[in-house]
């Protein structure tokens, strides 16, 4: 089976994550797509205001009508940060016969050198990029694995977490920034 990894912090899913996950099921013919809430980032401290479980029942209800995508809570670590190296280690053992493919978005490409362990995830599993709106490819100019990854165009969703986190603050409406069969939910969350 061809899995699609895809990783995160989903603080919260959005229409975006939506988009990214149908193209990259689509154009790479995967089996399934996997959901995998990160449970501590390791880039991204003290931003959550949803909690761990919360995410994962947002993300639950989001892809509902979407049977090739599932949510997996194989990332969820209470007191350890999340490694993305330790969590394609423990599903190679756990699922030997699958073949992974690790999402990312394109603003994440000049950060993989930062990741723990990168080498070994660039050359052990297969790592695909999505672009994302005004992304400064000048970043890239000095790094030696870009032939190592996956590429996959779609139409730009210029929509991100941290916005929709913003407008929940100021009361303010995130219509056609989620799926609407968790907007209420995503509004009433304290």
């Amino acid at each position: 089976m061809k899995i699609g990894l895809f990783g995160g912090t989903f603080n919260p899913v959005h229409n975006g994550h939506i988009a990214v996950a149908n193209a990259v099921f689509g154009q790479l013919k995967l089996d399934k797509i996997w959901f995998l809430p990160a449970g501590k980032h390791p880039f991204k401290p003290n931003t959550e205001i949803f909690s761990y479980q919360q995410r994962f029942d947002l993300i639950t209800a989001a892809i509902d009508e979407y049977p090739e995508f599932e949510v997996h809570d194989f990332d969820f670590h209470e007191s350890k940060l999340s490694y993305t190296d330790d969590l394609i280690k423990q599903l190679r053992k756990k699922f030997p016969e699958y073949e992974f493919y690790f999402i990312i978005g394109a603003d994440n490409v000049h950060e993989l050198p930062l990741w723990h362990n990168y080498r070994w995830l660039i050359d052990n599993v297969r790592i695909v990029v999505v672009n994302r709106p005004e992304i400064d490819k000048s970043k890239w100019r000095n790094l030696d694995f870009l032939n190592k990854l996956l590429f996959v165009e779609m139409k730009p969703v210029d929509i991100s977490s941290t916005e929709i986190r913003e407008r929940i603050r100021k009361q303010e409406s995130i219509k056609e920034m989620v799926p609407k069969i968790i907007e209420k939910d995503i509004m009433n969350i304290e």
